[in-house]
Parts: structure tokens; C-alpha cells; sequence
């Protein structure tokens, strides 16, 4: 990397449960868990897929007896896989809600599934379209 140069590490989300969120990134979503800490206003856990993370922030201060807004500014996250429709299968089994069952989209040259974490968070897996058998 050039001096100066600049990557993306992660984006900071705030959850209602952190044990029941890693559980759904890590199961659910195939991410894995970089590291776990506390500090005096929060606890987290950082979950990685790939070079992409995910801070999970559970507040223990004042904030965490009020209940989290989305905003309409964060939109989703898009994720990579090489089969949409098993990775929303099982990220249901551990919490999820399914928004879009994933569908194949020749044109694009892609399939495309959606889910909401167990916080309402939207995560769109892309994957390529499946070869017909």
C-alpha cells in the first residue's frame, strides 16, 4: 500500500444482543470473529468476511436502554458468495428474516438474495447465476 493510501476496515453497527448477533454473522453468515472487547461504554465483537468486517456494538451506558434508530441513510450490505440461496438458509436458521428469496437474474449475470439481521440490518447476497444441470 502507498503512503497515504487508505482501505476500508469496517463499519460499526449497533445491535440489541451481541451474543445472539456474532451467532448470526458467524453461523448464519459464514463471517468469522476477529476479537471480542469491552470498553467503558460498549461491549464488541469485530466478524470479518474476507477483508470486509462488521463491528458489533452493544452500548452499556445511558444509550443502551434506548432503542436503536436505523436512519435512512445506511441502505445495506452487499456481500459475495458463491451460493445466495444457502447462505440466506442458513443465516434464517439463526435469526434472520428473509426480504428476498434468492432469485437469478441471467441479464445481470447474477443471483441475488436479501436478508434482515436479527437488528433489521439488510444484507444482499450476490453470487453468480447457477449453471443448469
Amino acid at each position: 500500500m502507498s503512503v497515504g493510501a487508505v482501505t476500508l476496515s469496517l463499519t460499526a453497527i449497533r445491535v440489541s444482543d451481541l451474543s445472539r448477533s456474532v451467532e448470526f454473522y458467524t453461523k448464519g453468515c459464514g463471517f468469522e470473529i476477529e476479537r471480542e472487547f469491552t470498553t467503558p461504554s460498549f461491549t464488541a465483537a469485530i466478524v470479518r468476511a474476507g477483508s470486509a468486517g462488521l463491528e458489533l456494538i452493544l452500548p452499556t451506558d445511558g444509550a443502551a436502554s434506548e432503542p436503536a434508530e436505523h436512519g435512512d441513510m445506511l441502505r445495506k450490505f452487499v456481500l459475495n458468495t458463491n451460493d445466495p440461496e444457502a447462505v440466506i438458509g442458513r443465516a434464517f436458521g439463526f435469526g434472520g428474516s428473509v426480504i428476498a428469496e434468492a432469485t437469478e437474474y441471467p441479464e445481470y449475470g447474477m443471483t441475488i438474495g436479501v436478508i434482515a439481521d436479527p437488528d433489521g440490518y439488510e444484507l444482499e447476497f450476490v453470487g453468480p447465476v447457477q449453471p443448469r444441470a
